[in-house]
């Protein structure tokens, strides 16, 4: 894993309540897949930032992710982390966006 990679996991992890309490804001609901909205941020995210901003390699990175968790590896068909994505509400990022930009701008 890039070191890139473990900063952004390290972040997003101690991100984690945030996101919970904006999807309950939001009443937002999701079935437990590989691909909810807490690994679908975190890998949109992981492609966002990299300098190969294509769909397989987020995948991959969530791949190599489990691979040193030794669970089950999924396909690297990406069409599920598409899929994912086009599920993800737009409402969901923009409430992320604007409580981390509130909460990274100083005190006056």
């Amino acid at each position: 894993m890039t070191l890139r990679v473990q900063i952004l996991k390290d972040k997003f992890n101690q991100s984690q309540s945030v996101i919970r309490q904006a999807i309950s804001e939001l009443k937002i609901k999701y079935k437990k897949r590989l691909f909810d909205p807490f690994i679908t941020l975190w890998a949109f995210l992981s492609q966002v930032l990299d300098t190969e901003k294509t769909c397989y390699n987020a995948v991959s990175k969530i791949i190599a992710h489990l691979a040193e968790e030794e669970v089950e590896i999924p396909s690297t068909d990406t069409s599920a982390y598409y899929q994912a994505g086009s599920r993800l509400p737009e409402k969901l990022l923009e409430k992320l966006f604007n409580s981390s930009c509130h909460s990274s701008s100083p005190s006056r």
